[in-house]
Protein backbone atom coordinates (compact mmCIF):
# COMPACT_ATOMS: atom_id res chain seq x y z
CA UNK A 1 0.00 0.00 0.00
CA UNK A 2 1.11 3.68 -0.81
CA UNK A 3 2.02 5.84 1.89
CA UNK A 4 0.30 9.12 2.74
CA UNK A 5 3.14 11.12 1.91
CA UNK A 6 3.09 8.95 -1.78
CA UNK A 7 -0.73 9.58 -1.64
CA UNK A 8 0.01 13.54 -1.16
CA UNK A 9 2.75 13.77 -4.09
CA UNK A 10 0.52 12.33 -6.64
CA UNK A 11 -2.03 14.71 -6.01
CA UNK A 12 -0.09 17.07 -6.00
CA UNK A 13 1.24 15.84 -8.97
CA UNK A 14 -2.20 15.58 -10.63
CA UNK A 15 -2.93 19.28 -9.35
CA UNK A 16 0.21 20.23 -11.19
CA UNK A 17 -0.76 18.10 -14.16
CA UNK A 18 -4.31 19.72 -14.91
CA UNK A 19 -2.67 22.98 -14.48
CA UNK A 20 -0.23 22.48 -17.26
CA UNK A 21 -2.58 20.70 -19.61
CA UNK A 22 -5.61 22.29 -19.21
CA UNK A 23 -5.69 25.68 -17.79
CA UNK A 24 -2.15 26.82 -19.05
CA UNK A 25 -2.05 24.38 -22.16
CA UNK A 26 -2.76 26.79 -24.82
CA UNK A 27 -0.53 29.45 -23.75
CA UNK A 28 2.39 27.02 -23.38
CA UNK A 29 1.89 25.36 -26.67
CA UNK A 30 1.56 29.07 -28.29
CA UNK A 31 4.83 29.71 -26.21
CA UNK A 32 6.71 26.81 -27.84
CA UNK A 33 5.52 27.23 -31.26
CA UNK A 34 6.80 30.92 -30.68
CA UNK A 35 10.37 29.59 -29.27
CA UNK A 36 10.48 27.21 -32.40
CA UNK A 37 9.89 30.07 -35.20
CA UNK A 38 11.12 33.30 -35.35
CA UNK A 39 9.80 35.93 -38.68
CA UNK A 40 11.27 39.09 -39.89
CA UNK A 41 9.53 40.33 -43.15
CA UNK A 42 11.78 40.90 -46.34
CA UNK A 43 10.18 44.08 -47.06
CA UNK A 44 7.91 47.11 -45.56
CA UNK A 45 4.52 45.42 -45.61
CA UNK A 46 2.65 48.05 -47.49
CA UNK A 47 0.96 48.35 -50.57
CA UNK A 48 2.43 50.90 -53.37
CA UNK A 49 0.51 54.21 -53.91
CA UNK A 50 0.66 55.22 -57.46
CA UNK A 51 -0.09 57.55 -60.03
CA UNK A 52 -2.05 57.27 -63.28
CA UNK A 53 0.39 56.18 -65.24
CA UNK A 54 1.51 53.25 -62.53
CA UNK A 55 4.47 55.80 -61.52
CA UNK A 56 5.17 55.16 -57.89
CA UNK A 57 4.51 58.63 -55.66
CA UNK A 58 6.97 58.11 -52.85
CA UNK A 59 9.64 56.82 -54.97
CA UNK A 60 10.44 53.78 -53.36
CA UNK A 61 14.55 52.78 -53.05
CA UNK A 62 15.66 49.20 -52.67
CA UNK A 63 17.99 47.86 -50.58
CA UNK A 64 20.00 45.50 -48.54
CA UNK A 65 19.36 45.07 -45.05
CA UNK A 66 21.31 43.04 -42.15
CA UNK A 67 19.23 41.23 -40.18
CA UNK A 68 20.08 39.42 -36.55
CA UNK A 69 18.77 36.28 -35.08
CA UNK A 70 20.01 37.02 -31.73
CA UNK A 71 19.49 32.87 -30.17
CA UNK A 72 21.68 31.87 -33.11
CA UNK A 73 24.49 34.08 -32.84
CA UNK A 74 27.55 32.93 -31.90
CA UNK A 75 30.14 33.67 -29.78
CA UNK A 76 30.77 37.26 -30.19
CA UNK A 77 34.28 37.20 -29.99
CA UNK A 78 34.38 34.66 -32.94
CA UNK A 79 32.23 36.98 -34.74
CA UNK A 80 33.54 40.18 -33.89
CA UNK A 81 36.75 40.29 -36.22
CA UNK A 82 34.39 38.61 -39.33
CA UNK A 83 32.00 41.31 -39.07
CA UNK A 84 34.47 43.91 -39.07
CA UNK A 85 35.74 42.99 -42.12
CA UNK A 86 32.75 43.16 -43.92
CA UNK A 87 31.28 45.86 -42.58
CA UNK A 88 33.75 48.11 -41.37
CA UNK A 89 34.10 48.50 -36.98
CA UNK A 90 31.87 51.30 -36.71
CA UNK A 91 28.95 49.18 -37.96
CA UNK A 92 30.20 45.81 -36.35
CA UNK A 93 29.64 47.45 -33.36
CA UNK A 94 26.22 47.97 -33.75
CA UNK A 95 25.31 44.32 -34.94
CA UNK A 96 27.17 43.21 -31.47
CA UNK A 97 25.76 45.79 -29.09
CA UNK A 98 21.96 44.92 -30.75
CA UNK A 99 23.09 40.88 -29.91
CA UNK A 100 23.97 42.08 -26.29
CA UNK A 101 21.20 44.46 -25.62
CA UNK A 102 18.12 41.99 -27.51
CA UNK A 103 16.71 38.38 -27.75
CA UNK A 104 14.43 39.07 -30.72
CA UNK A 105 15.77 38.96 -34.12
CA UNK A 106 15.65 42.80 -35.96
CA UNK A 107 16.91 44.28 -39.14
CA UNK A 108 20.18 46.05 -37.58
CA UNK A 109 21.98 47.83 -40.38
CA UNK A 110 19.49 49.41 -43.69
CA UNK A 111 21.51 50.69 -46.70
CA UNK A 112 24.53 48.02 -47.03
CA UNK A 113 26.30 48.22 -50.70
CA UNK A 114 25.99 45.27 -53.06
CA UNK A 115 29.70 44.17 -52.25
CA UNK A 116 29.07 44.91 -47.99
CA UNK A 117 26.04 42.47 -48.46
CA UNK A 118 27.91 39.98 -50.28
CA UNK A 119 30.54 39.24 -48.25
CA UNK A 120 27.93 39.14 -45.02
CA UNK A 121 26.43 36.45 -47.48
CA UNK A 122 29.37 34.35 -48.19
CA UNK A 123 30.58 34.56 -44.59
CA UNK A 124 27.31 33.51 -43.13
CA UNK A 125 27.31 31.07 -45.67
CA UNK A 126 30.25 29.27 -44.50
CA UNK A 127 29.22 29.38 -40.85
CA UNK A 128 31.39 32.14 -39.42
CA UNK A 129 28.23 34.49 -38.74
CA UNK A 130 25.86 32.44 -37.56
CA UNK A 131 21.80 34.01 -36.69
CA UNK A 132 22.92 36.95 -39.36
CA UNK A 133 21.58 37.53 -43.02
CA UNK A 134 20.84 39.72 -45.37
CA UNK A 135 18.28 40.39 -47.46
CA UNK A 136 16.24 43.51 -49.70
CA UNK A 137 14.67 45.67 -47.20
CA UNK A 138 14.52 48.97 -49.42
CA UNK A 139 13.01 52.83 -48.04
CA UNK A 140 9.48 53.17 -48.65
CA UNK A 141 9.94 57.13 -49.21
CA UNK A 142 12.84 58.20 -51.43
CA UNK A 143 14.61 61.74 -52.47
CA UNK A 144 11.96 62.50 -55.16
CA UNK A 145 8.99 61.33 -52.74
CA UNK A 146 5.42 63.30 -54.54
CA UNK A 147 2.58 65.00 -53.09
CA UNK A 148 3.95 64.34 -49.67
CA UNK A 149 1.39 66.04 -48.08
CA UNK A 150 -1.56 64.29 -49.77
CA UNK A 151 0.37 60.76 -49.64
CA UNK A 152 1.39 61.54 -46.23
CA UNK A 153 3.44 58.98 -44.10
CA UNK A 154 3.46 55.94 -42.46
CA UNK A 155 5.72 53.84 -40.16
CA UNK A 156 6.05 50.48 -38.54
CA UNK A 157 2.50 50.92 -36.94
CA UNK A 158 0.86 51.58 -39.49
CA UNK A 159 -0.59 55.01 -41.50
CA UNK A 160 -0.44 58.35 -39.78
CA UNK A 161 -1.49 61.20 -42.64
CA UNK A 162 -2.90 61.70 -46.03
CA UNK A 163 -3.46 58.81 -48.09
CA UNK A 164 -1.21 56.32 -46.17
CA UNK A 165 -4.09 57.12 -43.48
CA UNK A 166 -6.98 57.02 -45.24
CA UNK A 167 -6.54 54.26 -47.15
CA UNK A 168 -4.42 52.35 -44.03
CA UNK A 169 -6.34 48.68 -43.91
CA UNK A 170 -5.77 48.11 -47.74
CA UNK A 171 -2.50 49.38 -47.58
CA UNK A 172 -1.68 47.35 -44.86
CA UNK A 173 -0.72 43.22 -45.48
CA UNK A 174 1.42 40.49 -43.90
CA UNK A 175 1.82 38.21 -46.76
CA UNK A 176 4.78 39.33 -47.83
CA UNK A 177 8.60 36.74 -48.19
CA UNK A 178 10.08 36.69 -44.20
CA UNK A 179 13.53 35.37 -43.37
CA UNK A 180 12.20 32.61 -40.95
CA UNK A 181 13.77 31.32 -38.27
CA UNK A 182 13.56 27.86 -37.28
CA UNK A 183 14.97 26.84 -33.11
CA UNK A 184 14.29 23.22 -31.35
CA UNK A 185 12.82 23.12 -28.14
CA UNK A 186 16.11 24.41 -26.15
CA UNK A 187 16.51 27.43 -28.21
CA UNK A 188 19.15 26.05 -30.90
CA UNK A 189 19.11 26.08 -34.88
CA UNK A 190 16.25 23.21 -36.24
CA UNK A 191 18.54 21.41 -38.64
CA UNK A 192 20.95 22.23 -41.13
CA UNK A 193 19.25 26.03 -42.69
CA UNK A 194 17.91 27.41 -39.31
CA UNK A 195 17.28 30.97 -41.61
CA UNK A 196 15.29 30.24 -45.09
CA UNK A 197 13.06 32.90 -46.71
CA UNK A 198 9.43 31.92 -46.93
CA UNK A 199 6.30 33.23 -48.53
CA UNK A 200 3.82 32.94 -46.23
CA UNK A 201 0.60 31.12 -48.16
CA UNK A 202 -1.81 32.00 -45.54
CA UNK A 203 -5.41 31.83 -46.77
CA UNK A 204 -6.81 34.23 -43.84
CA UNK A 205 -3.96 36.58 -44.25
CA UNK A 206 -4.06 39.54 -46.49
CA UNK A 207 -1.28 40.56 -48.62
CA UNK A 208 -0.38 44.28 -48.73
CA UNK A 209 -2.77 46.16 -52.04
CA UNK A 210 -1.74 48.77 -54.18
CA UNK A 211 -3.52 52.15 -54.66
CA UNK A 212 -4.12 53.97 -57.70
CA UNK A 213 -4.29 57.88 -58.44
CA UNK A 214 -5.87 60.10 -61.02
CA UNK A 215 -2.27 62.25 -59.93
CA UNK A 216 -0.10 63.05 -62.65
CA UNK A 217 3.51 62.42 -61.89
CA UNK A 218 4.92 64.69 -64.29
CA UNK A 219 2.28 67.27 -63.28
CA UNK A 220 3.04 67.34 -59.38
CA UNK A 221 6.78 67.19 -60.28
CA UNK A 222 6.18 70.32 -62.20
CA UNK A 223 4.24 72.26 -59.58
CA UNK A 224 6.40 71.32 -56.72
CA UNK A 225 9.34 72.36 -59.13
CA UNK A 226 7.82 76.19 -59.54
CA UNK A 227 6.83 76.07 -56.08
CA UNK A 228 10.18 75.02 -54.88
CA UNK A 229 11.88 78.07 -56.90
CA UNK A 230 9.33 80.62 -55.51
CA UNK A 231 9.95 82.65 -51.74
CA UNK A 232 7.02 84.16 -50.18
CA UNK A 233 6.57 87.32 -50.49
CA UNK A 234 7.96 88.07 -46.99
CA UNK A 235 11.43 87.28 -48.08
CA UNK A 236 11.46 83.28 -46.08
CA UNK A 237 10.40 80.05 -47.01
CA UNK A 238 6.85 79.50 -49.18
CA UNK A 239 3.68 78.72 -47.14
CA UNK A 240 0.89 77.88 -49.73
CA UNK A 241 -0.93 75.29 -51.48
CA UNK A 242 -1.52 74.32 -55.60
CA UNK A 243 -4.20 72.41 -56.90
CA UNK A 244 -4.29 71.25 -60.29
CA UNK A 245 -7.89 69.72 -61.54
CA UNK A 246 -8.90 68.26 -64.68
CA UNK A 247 -12.01 70.35 -65.20
CA UNK A 248 -14.18 68.13 -67.90
CA UNK A 249 -13.91 64.72 -65.68
CA UNK A 250 -12.80 66.23 -61.94
CA UNK A 251 -9.73 64.63 -61.43
CA UNK A 252 -6.87 65.65 -59.43
CA UNK A 253 -3.93 66.30 -61.44
CA UNK A 254 -1.68 67.40 -58.77
CA UNK A 255 -1.99 68.85 -55.30
CA UNK A 256 1.00 70.21 -53.40
CA UNK A 257 1.73 72.38 -50.40
CA UNK A 258 4.60 73.84 -48.70
CA UNK A 259 6.35 74.06 -46.41
CA UNK A 260 7.44 70.26 -47.35
CA UNK A 261 8.76 67.50 -45.21
CA UNK A 262 10.50 64.35 -45.54
CA UNK A 263 8.41 61.42 -44.53
CA UNK A 264 11.15 59.58 -43.38
CA UNK A 265 12.20 62.05 -40.61
CA UNK A 266 10.23 64.28 -37.62
CA UNK A 267 8.01 67.10 -38.94
CA UNK A 268 6.76 70.09 -36.88
CA UNK A 269 2.76 70.79 -37.04
CA UNK A 270 3.53 73.49 -39.19
CA UNK A 271 5.42 71.72 -41.96
CA UNK A 272 2.81 68.77 -41.76
CA UNK A 273 -0.30 70.70 -42.61
CA UNK A 274 -2.07 69.90 -45.80
CA UNK A 275 -2.63 73.85 -47.00
CA UNK A 276 -4.62 72.52 -49.96
CA UNK A 277 -6.87 70.88 -47.67
CA UNK A 278 -7.55 73.44 -44.81
CA UNK A 279 -10.57 76.04 -44.94
CA UNK A 280 -9.21 80.08 -45.62
CA UNK A 281 -10.62 83.12 -46.23
CA UNK A 282 -12.00 83.21 -50.00
CA UNK A 283 -12.09 87.14 -50.54
CA UNK A 284 -12.44 87.78 -53.67
CA UNK A 285 -12.13 84.66 -55.31
CA UNK A 286 -15.92 84.08 -54.28
CA UNK A 287 -17.07 86.75 -56.51
CA UNK A 288 -17.96 84.58 -59.82
CA UNK A 289 -20.41 82.52 -57.30
CA UNK A 290 -21.72 85.70 -56.23
CA UNK A 291 -22.00 86.54 -59.82
CA UNK A 292 -23.61 82.93 -60.91
CA UNK A 293 -26.16 83.20 -58.50
CA UNK A 294 -27.30 86.57 -59.43
CA UNK A 295 -27.19 86.08 -63.57
CA UNK A 296 -29.29 82.71 -62.55
CA UNK A 297 -31.39 84.27 -60.25
CA UNK A 298 -32.38 87.50 -62.82
CA UNK A 299 -31.01 90.01 -60.04
CA UNK A 300 -28.65 91.15 -62.76
CA UNK A 301 -28.37 91.23 -66.49
CA UNK A 302 -25.35 90.88 -68.67
CA UNK A 303 -24.77 94.57 -69.75
CA UNK A 304 -26.65 96.60 -67.09
CA UNK A 305 -24.39 99.46 -65.47
CA UNK A 306 -23.49 98.76 -61.44
CA UNK A 307 -22.11 101.45 -59.38
CA UNK A 308 -18.59 100.71 -58.77
CA UNK A 309 -18.17 103.65 -56.09
CA UNK A 310 -15.02 103.76 -54.59
CA UNK A 311 -16.28 103.32 -51.03
CA UNK A 312 -20.62 101.90 -49.88
CA UNK A 313 -21.31 103.36 -46.16
CA UNK A 314 -23.71 100.90 -44.66
CA UNK A 315 -24.97 102.44 -40.99
CA UNK A 316 -21.57 103.37 -39.27
CA UNK A 317 -19.55 101.02 -41.52
CA UNK A 318 -18.16 101.57 -44.77
CA UNK A 319 -16.31 99.83 -47.34
CA UNK A 320 -13.80 100.55 -49.63
CA UNK A 321 -12.67 99.36 -53.13
CA UNK A 322 -8.92 97.97 -53.01
CA UNK A 323 -6.78 101.43 -53.72
CA UNK A 324 -6.56 102.05 -57.34
CA UNK A 325 -10.10 100.51 -58.30
CA UNK A 326 -11.27 102.76 -61.24
CA UNK A 327 -14.79 103.65 -59.84
CA UNK A 328 -17.54 104.74 -62.28
CA UNK A 329 -20.60 102.56 -63.64
CA UNK A 330 -19.54 98.87 -64.85
CA UNK A 331 -20.86 95.94 -66.66
CA UNK A 332 -20.89 92.23 -64.56
CA UNK A 333 -17.69 91.55 -66.52
CA UNK A 334 -15.69 94.86 -65.54
CA UNK A 335 -17.27 94.82 -61.65
CA UNK A 336 -15.07 90.72 -62.32
CA UNK A 337 -12.49 91.84 -64.13
CA UNK A 338 -11.64 95.00 -61.79
CA UNK A 339 -12.71 93.52 -59.04
CA UNK A 340 -14.91 95.88 -57.45
CA UNK A 341 -15.80 95.51 -53.73
CA UNK A 342 -18.91 98.29 -53.86
CA UNK A 343 -20.19 96.98 -57.02
CA UNK A 344 -20.72 93.38 -55.28
CA UNK A 345 -22.04 94.45 -52.15
CA UNK A 346 -25.06 95.98 -54.23
CA UNK A 347 -25.66 93.13 -56.10
CA UNK A 348 -24.92 90.02 -53.18
CA UNK A 349 -26.67 92.61 -49.96
CA UNK A 350 -28.94 94.68 -52.03
CA UNK A 351 -30.42 92.25 -54.43
CA UNK A 352 -29.60 88.97 -53.73
CA UNK A 353 -29.82 88.76 -49.86
CA UNK A 354 -27.60 86.65 -47.13
CA UNK A 355 -30.21 83.49 -47.76
CA UNK A 356 -28.88 82.99 -51.33
CA UNK A 357 -25.36 84.06 -50.94
CA UNK A 358 -25.33 80.97 -48.57
CA UNK A 359 -27.20 78.76 -51.21
CA UNK A 360 -24.64 79.55 -54.05
CA UNK A 361 -21.78 78.52 -51.85
CA UNK A 362 -23.62 75.99 -51.25
CA UNK A 363 -24.95 75.20 -54.62
CA UNK A 364 -20.90 75.13 -55.67
CA UNK A 365 -19.60 72.61 -52.98
CA UNK A 366 -17.96 74.90 -50.06
CA UNK A 367 -20.26 73.32 -47.62
CA UNK A 368 -19.22 69.96 -48.53
CA UNK A 369 -16.05 67.51 -49.09
CA UNK A 370 -15.30 67.27 -52.48
CA UNK A 371 -15.26 63.78 -52.30
CA UNK A 372 -11.45 63.17 -52.89
CA UNK A 373 -10.85 61.68 -49.71
CA UNK A 374 -13.35 59.25 -47.65
CA UNK A 375 -15.77 60.15 -45.42
CA UNK A 376 -14.22 61.98 -42.27
CA UNK A 377 -10.25 63.27 -44.01
CA UNK A 378 -11.73 66.69 -45.48
CA UNK A 379 -11.75 69.45 -43.06
CA UNK A 380 -14.86 71.49 -44.52
CA UNK A 381 -15.86 74.76 -42.45
CA UNK A 382 -19.31 75.82 -41.60
CA UNK A 383 -20.53 78.53 -43.63
CA UNK A 384 -20.88 81.77 -41.88
CA UNK A 385 -24.23 83.00 -40.43
CA UNK A 386 -25.08 86.91 -41.38
CA UNK A 387 -26.70 88.63 -38.32
CA UNK A 388 -26.46 92.24 -39.53
CA UNK A 389 -26.40 94.05 -42.75
CA UNK A 390 -22.81 94.68 -42.53
CA UNK A 391 -21.83 90.64 -42.57
CA UNK A 392 -24.00 90.48 -45.88
CA UNK A 393 -22.21 93.25 -47.70
CA UNK A 394 -18.71 91.53 -46.33
CA UNK A 395 -20.07 88.13 -47.37
CA UNK A 396 -20.72 89.74 -50.91
CA UNK A 397 -17.22 90.21 -51.70
CA UNK A 398 -16.02 86.97 -49.98
CA UNK A 399 -15.28 88.10 -46.57
CA UNK A 400 -17.43 87.93 -43.34
CA UNK A 401 -16.14 84.51 -42.34
CA UNK A 402 -16.38 82.59 -45.32
CA UNK A 403 -13.78 79.97 -45.58
CA UNK A 404 -13.29 77.39 -48.10
CA UNK A 405 -10.11 75.27 -48.92
CA UNK A 406 -8.12 75.59 -51.98
CA UNK A 407 -9.37 72.21 -53.22
CA UNK A 408 -12.88 73.19 -52.66
CA UNK A 409 -12.39 76.62 -54.51
CA UNK A 410 -10.65 74.54 -57.44
CA UNK A 411 -13.79 71.97 -57.61
CA UNK A 412 -16.17 75.39 -58.11
CA UNK A 413 -13.81 76.42 -60.48
CA UNK A 414 -14.13 73.83 -62.85
CA UNK A 415 -18.21 74.15 -63.15
CA UNK A 416 -17.18 77.71 -64.58
CA UNK A 417 -15.28 75.84 -66.79
CA UNK A 418 -16.29 73.37 -68.04
CA UNK A 419 -19.85 74.94 -68.98
CA UNK A 420 -21.84 74.74 -65.10
CA UNK A 421 -21.14 70.68 -63.92
CA UNK A 422 -19.70 70.45 -60.65
CA UNK A 423 -17.77 67.47 -60.51
CA UNK A 424 -16.86 65.63 -57.34
CA UNK A 425 -13.02 65.55 -57.04
CA UNK A 426 -11.99 61.79 -58.08
CA UNK A 427 -8.59 60.90 -56.76
CA UNK A 428 -8.83 57.11 -55.94
CA UNK A 429 -9.48 55.23 -58.99
CA UNK A 430 -8.93 51.61 -58.13
CA UNK A 431 -7.35 49.59 -55.19
CA UNK A 432 -5.53 46.33 -57.01
CA UNK A 433 -3.56 43.55 -56.33
CA UNK A 434 0.28 43.20 -56.81
CA UNK A 435 -0.73 41.19 -60.19
CA UNK A 436 -3.16 44.29 -61.31
CA UNK A 437 -6.41 42.50 -60.41
CA UNK A 438 -8.73 45.17 -58.99
CA UNK A 439 -9.83 44.26 -55.28
CA UNK A 440 -12.21 47.23 -55.20
CA UNK A 441 -13.30 50.93 -57.13
CA UNK A 442 -14.33 53.73 -54.74
CA UNK A 443 -17.68 55.22 -55.04
CA UNK A 444 -18.06 58.68 -56.70
CA UNK A 445 -21.45 61.06 -56.04
CA UNK A 446 -22.78 61.81 -59.10
CA UNK A 447 -21.64 65.53 -60.90
CA UNK A 448 -24.22 67.82 -60.82
CA UNK A 449 -25.60 70.75 -62.80
CA UNK A 450 -25.10 73.94 -60.86
CA UNK A 451 -25.75 76.68 -63.32
CA UNK A 452 -26.84 77.45 -67.28
CA UNK A 453 -24.74 76.92 -69.72
CA UNK A 454 -25.23 80.57 -70.69
CA UNK A 455 -24.01 81.92 -67.28
CA UNK A 456 -21.12 79.76 -67.08
CA UNK A 457 -20.25 81.19 -70.64
CA UNK A 458 -20.66 84.87 -69.57
CA UNK A 459 -18.76 83.88 -66.52
CA UNK A 460 -16.04 82.66 -68.54
CA UNK A 461 -15.82 85.97 -70.83
CA UNK A 462 -15.39 88.20 -67.35
CA UNK A 463 -12.02 85.69 -65.81
CA UNK A 464 -10.62 86.25 -69.58
CA UNK A 465 -11.45 90.21 -68.96
CA UNK A 466 -9.73 90.04 -65.59
CA UNK A 467 -6.39 88.26 -67.31
CA UNK A 468 -6.00 89.58 -70.41
CA UNK A 469 -3.39 91.97 -71.33
CA UNK A 470 -4.48 95.69 -71.24
CA UNK A 471 -8.35 94.40 -70.06
CA UNK A 472 -7.58 96.57 -66.76
CA UNK A 473 -8.26 92.95 -64.61
CA UNK A 474 -6.50 92.48 -61.39
CA UNK A 475 -5.07 89.12 -62.79
CA UNK A 476 -2.86 90.18 -65.59
CA UNK A 477 -0.12 88.64 -64.56
CA UNK A 478 -1.09 85.42 -64.93
CA UNK A 479 -1.32 85.64 -68.52
CA UNK A 480 0.09 82.86 -70.46
CA UNK A 481 1.50 83.80 -74.05
CA UNK A 482 -0.11 81.81 -77.06
CA UNK A 483 -2.29 79.61 -74.97
CA UNK A 484 -4.47 82.16 -72.90
CA UNK A 485 -5.69 82.09 -69.46
CA UNK A 486 -8.63 83.32 -67.41
CA UNK A 487 -9.68 83.85 -63.45
CA UNK A 488 -10.03 85.68 -60.38
CA UNK A 489 -7.46 87.25 -58.22
CA UNK A 490 -8.05 87.34 -54.91
CA UNK A 491 -6.63 88.85 -51.42
CA UNK A 492 -8.36 87.96 -48.03
CA UNK A 493 -8.27 89.72 -44.99
CA UNK A 494 -7.77 87.70 -42.06
CA UNK A 495 -6.00 87.59 -38.63
CA UNK A 496 -3.38 85.39 -38.38
CA UNK A 497 -1.53 84.60 -34.92
CA UNK A 498 -2.68 87.23 -33.49
CA UNK A 499 -1.70 89.39 -36.12
CA UNK A 500 -3.66 90.95 -39.42
CA UNK A 501 -2.43 89.25 -42.41
CA UNK A 502 -3.93 88.89 -45.97
CA UNK A 503 -4.14 85.79 -47.93
CA UNK A 504 -3.29 85.70 -51.66
CA UNK A 505 -5.54 83.70 -54.54
CA UNK A 506 -5.41 83.40 -57.81
CA UNK A 507 -7.86 80.65 -59.57
CA UNK A 508 -8.34 79.89 -63.20
CA UNK A 509 -7.75 77.46 -66.10
CA UNK A 510 -5.83 77.52 -69.05
CA UNK A 511 -5.70 77.58 -72.18
CA UNK A 512 -8.34 80.17 -72.39
CA UNK A 513 -10.70 79.11 -75.03
CA UNK A 514 -10.56 75.50 -74.12
CA UNK A 515 -9.63 74.46 -70.62
CA UNK A 516 -7.94 71.63 -70.00
CA UNK A 517 -6.07 72.77 -66.65
CA UNK A 518 -8.13 74.29 -63.73
CA UNK A 519 -5.42 75.73 -61.17
CA UNK A 520 -5.75 77.50 -57.75
CA UNK A 521 -2.24 78.95 -56.13
CA UNK A 522 -2.78 79.53 -52.61
CA UNK A 523 -0.27 82.04 -50.55
CA UNK A 524 -0.58 82.21 -47.29
CA UNK A 525 -0.56 85.58 -46.24
CA UNK A 526 0.85 86.44 -49.36
CA UNK A 527 -0.11 89.79 -49.20
CA UNK A 528 -2.22 90.34 -52.73
CA UNK A 529 -3.45 87.65 -55.48
CA UNK A 530 -2.97 89.94 -58.49
CA UNK A 531 0.76 90.98 -57.60
CA UNK A 532 1.92 87.19 -56.30
CA UNK A 533 -0.28 84.03 -56.88
CA UNK A 534 -1.34 85.19 -60.06
CA UNK A 535 2.61 85.04 -61.44
CA UNK A 536 2.92 81.82 -59.58
CA UNK A 537 -0.08 80.79 -61.68
CA UNK A 538 1.74 81.68 -65.30
CA UNK A 539 4.58 79.87 -64.40
CA UNK A 540 3.20 76.86 -62.99
CA UNK A 541 0.77 76.97 -66.10
CA UNK A 542 3.77 77.15 -68.72
CA UNK A 543 5.54 74.49 -67.49
CA UNK A 544 2.45 72.43 -67.19
CA UNK A 545 2.10 73.19 -70.97
CA UNK A 546 5.92 72.88 -71.78
CA UNK A 547 4.95 69.31 -70.96
CA UNK A 548 2.24 68.38 -73.27
CA UNK A 549 4.42 69.87 -76.29
CA UNK A 550 7.33 67.56 -75.42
Amino acid sequence: MLSLAAWVCLALLGVRLFQLQILRGPALTRQVFGQRTERLPLEMRRGMIYDRYGVPLTDPQSTWGLAVFPRLFGDPAVAAPVLAEALGEERAAVVLDYVQRHHEAGWVIEGLSDEAAQQVQDYAAAGLLPGVAVGPTGWRYGPGSLARHLVGFANASGGWTGLELAYDSVLRGENVPHLVASYHGRGGPLGDEPLQVLQPRDPAGKEPYDVHTTLDARIQAAVEREMDRTAHPDGGPLRAAVVVVDPATGELLALASRPNFDQARYATEDQLRNRALTPYETGSVFKPIVAAAALEAGAVVPHERIECSGTYQLGDRIFRDVAGTVTGPVTLREALARSCNTAFIRIGYERLGADRLLEAARRFGLDEPTGALPSGFETVAPLPEPRYGGDVAQLSFGQGGLRASPLQVARAYTAIANGGVLHPIRLVTSVRRSDGEVVFRPRTEPSRRVMSRETAAELRQALLLAVVPGGGGTGEAAWVDDAGAAGKSGSADTVLDGRPATHAWFAGWFPARQPQYVMVVFIEDGRAGGAHAAPLFRRIAEAILSLDEG
